[in-house]
C-alpha cells in the first residue's frame, strides 16, 4: 500500500516529486504602455469667461500583476494622465489651467475569453491642478476613485505580448473621469 507522502511516478518512469507539490505556474507580469485619453467629466470652466477646452490628451500606464495558477489575478497600477486643460482670456489677460493625475490603484484581473481580460480596482488619484493666470498656482489633492478596463492580448512569445486596452478612470471625489485607448507591452519577467 502506497502512502500519500510517496512520490508520484512520472511519464518517464522516474519519481516526479515536483508534480505532486505544484499545481500550476505562478508569474509576475509587467504591463507598460500608453495611448490617448478622452475626458468625460465636467471640465469646470469659470462661469462668464470663454474657455477653449482640451479634452483629449496622452496617457501612460505602468502595471505589475501577480498571476497565480487560477483565474483571479491581483496587482498594482500607476501611470500619468492629463485629465483636461483649458485656456481663457479676460481683458487681454491670458490664462491656462491643467488638471493632471497619477493613479495609485489596487487592480484585480480575470480572463473572460481566450486573449480577453477584464480589470477593475479601487484606489486613489493624486490630482494636481496648475493655474497660470497673472501668477502661477499649483494645488494637489488625494482623491478616492476606481478603474475598469477590458483588454485583448496578442502573444509574440511565451513571455512577451502586445495588449490593446479600453480603460475607464474615475476619480469620483474630484469628479474627474476619462476613457482611454492604450497599447501595452506585456512582459512575463518572472515565473516559478
Amino acid at each position: 500500500m502506497m502512502s500519500n507522502a510517496q512520490a508520484v511516478i512520472g511519464p518517464s518512469g522516474q519519481r516526479d516529486t515536483d508534480s505532486a507539490k505544484k499545481s500550476g505556474e505562478y508569474a509576475l507580469v509587467l504591463y507598460m504602455g500608453g495611448g490617448v485619453s478622452f475626458f468625460t467629466g465636467d471640465a469646470g470652466t469659470p462661469a462668464g469667461l470663454k474657455a477653449t477646452k482640451t479634452l483629449v490628451s496622452p496617457i501612460a500606464t505602468f502595471r505589475i500583476m501577480w498571476q497565480p495558477d487560477h483565474l483571479l489575478r491581483v496587482g498594482l497600477e500607476s501611470g500619468w494622465t492629463n485629465f483636461y486643460s483649458y485656456s481663457i482670456e479676460d481683458n487681454s489677460v491670458k490664462g491656462k489651467v491643467h488638471v493632471q493625475s497619477i493613479p495609485l490603484l489596487l487592480v484585480f484581473s480575470m480572463p473572460v475569453f481566450q486573449r480577453f481580460n477584464i480589470y477593475a480596482g479601487p484606489g486613489s488619484y493624486l490630482v494636481t491642478s496648475k493655474l497660470n493666470y497673472e501668477t502661477r498656482t499649483t494645488s494637489t489633492t488625494l482623491s478616492l476613485g476606481w478603474m475598469a478596463a477590458v483588454s485583448f492580448e496578442y502573444p509574440l512569445t511565451s513571455k512577451l505580448g502586445i495588449v490593446s486596452e479600453l480603460k475607464f478612470l474615475n476619480s469620483w471625489e474630484t469628479k474627474d473621469q476619462s476613457l482611454s485607448l492604450q497599447i501595452h507591452l506585456r512582459w512575463k519577467f518572472l515565473t516559478w
